[in-house]
């Protein structure tokens, strides 16, 4: 009994981690598409600040240790990340299209 309690403290640790590093992600990322603005990395850097900010949103009540009740949580997870997955494709795409200079820089 004693190794589940400390299991599940590890684990709600660990969630707590996992959102500061992605709240600092997230400040990041923005300093990034603020500093390459007007090169033809920016189209590649704009939608990362949307997928961390996403990514963070989805593991908070994670790290909240389940103390508030979200109504229609189901629902805003779904919607959260198929949004953050969605500007994930994009960042892909505008990088293949760089990278295979299938577009005028």
């Amino acid at each position: 009994m004693e190794f589940a309690d400390s299991y599940w403290l590890l684990v709600q640790l660990l969630s707590i981690l996992n959102v500061v590093v992605q709240a600092v992600a997230v400040v990041l990322s923005v300093i990034a598409v603020k500093g390459f603005q007007g090169a033809p990395i920016n189209r590649v850097l704009k939608p990362i600040p949307v997928v961390m900010a996403c990514m963070l949103v989805v593991n908070m009540p994670w790290a909240a240790f389940y103390l508030f009740d979200i109504p229609y949580a189901e629902v805003l997870y779904t919607i959260v990340f198929s949004v953050g997955v969605l500007a994930a494709v994009v960042a892909a795409f505008q990088a293949t299209m760089l990278l295979t200079e299938r577009r005028d820089l």
